[in-house]
């Protein structure tokens, strides 16, 4: 009976274990959930505390030093010129020339025969004694500034022959000035000996050889065979000295350069509309003969000047009775 009982049983769960879907009779995978991790508790922030790392013995930190002031900035000084060697000859004459009447208004070491135009002392208000040049020096911050002021010889002259040799810096303009009126603490107005960078200046490559050294400044142009020793004040294989020379005899005067005669004219009114014609602003007294100081200019660049001198020339009517040799002998040119 227990048997009849079972059997029915097992007919029933045998039919429905048939009916059932296919996918049932695939096991279901078992997910495992990870346990939850715990965050451990955050510790109280304590307050931040400068950590000294360790230093080897070859990098120990340097103490801490003061704040110190920086120094002002220099003022900007002039483009350096390398040093050129003296000459043993420069600021002398000869006995030969002290014979012919040449006299130093520079001897190397003071000014025997130039005074300023603005200070009593201009050794000590711009111009400067270095080696063997009278040299007027400019700092960038003095450039288009007079600062040492003209020099003037201490004797005027009627009929003369001047002689000088004259260095330039780059863009330096300077002149000699004679037959000129002036006072003291004033420019010289009258003609002038053009000395001037005729490569880098912008007055002389604007105005050409009317403006260029060795011209009659803005007046009458220097010729064509003109030449200086060294152009551009840049160029340091040549020698930096150039020599003019003015010669006022009568009414005619010569201006030379480096030995060559580069310019002459005669004094008039012809000379006075030369100027206005090229716009210069000159006086009544432009281009007539008197007796003249010889001025240096200080035009506010550097300039230097060596081997400064001058010789009367005397006229034959006022001179002295002279054996027929001496009186043929022309003047030293």
């Amino acid at each position: 009976m227990f048997i009849a009982r079972i059997i029915p049983s097992l007919l029933i769960a045998t039919t429905a274990f048939a009916q059932l879907p296919p996918t049932a009779l695939i096991p279901t995978k078992i997910i495992q959930v990870p346990p939850a991790v715990q965050t451990p508790p955050v510790a109280p922030s304590a307050p931040d505390v400068a950590i000294e790392k360790p230093t080897s013995p070859a990098m120990k930190p340097e103490p801490a030093r003061p704040a110190v002031k920086p120094d002002p900035e220099p003022e900007p000084m002039e483009e350096a010129e390398p040093t050129q060697p003296s000459d043993a000859n420069a600021n002398k004459i000869t006995a030969e020339e002290k014979e012919q009447g040449w006299r130093l208004l520079f001897d190397g070491k003071s000014l025997t025969g130039l005074r300023g135009t603005r200070s009593s002392t201009p050794l000590s208000t711009g111009w400067k004694i270095v080696g063997d040049e009278l040299k007027l020096p400019k700092t960038i911050m003095q450039m288009d500034k007079v600062t040492g002021g003209d020099l003037i010889t201490t004797d005027s002259y009627l009929d003369f022959e001047f002689r000088f040799q004259w260095k330039l810096s780059t863009s330096s303009n300077s002149g000699v000035r004679y037959l000129f009126t002036s006072s003291f603490g004033q420019t010289p107005s009258g003609l002038e000996y053009q000395l001037i960078d005729d490569v880098h200046n912008t007055i002389s490559l604007k105005g050409g050889r009317l403006r260029r050294s060795g011209a009659l400044d803005n007046v009458l142009p220097v010729g064509a065979n003109a030449h200086l020793n060294s152009a551009d004040p840049l160029n340091k294989t040549a020698t930096p000295w150039n020599e003019g020379r003015i010669i006022v005899q009568g009414n005619h005067v010569e201006h030379w350069m480096n030995g060559l005669k580069v310019l002459e004219f005669d004094l008039g009114p012809q000379l006075a509309a030369a100027a206005r014609k090229n716009g210069a602003r000159i006086g009544p007294s432009f281009g007539t003969k008197a007796r003249t100081q010889i001025a240096l200019l200080d035009e506010g660049t550097s300039v230097s000047f060596r081997n400064v001198k001058i010789r009367p020339i005397i006229s034959k009517a006022d001179e002295p009775a002279r054996s027929e040799a001496t009186a043929d002998t022309p003047p030293a040119q």
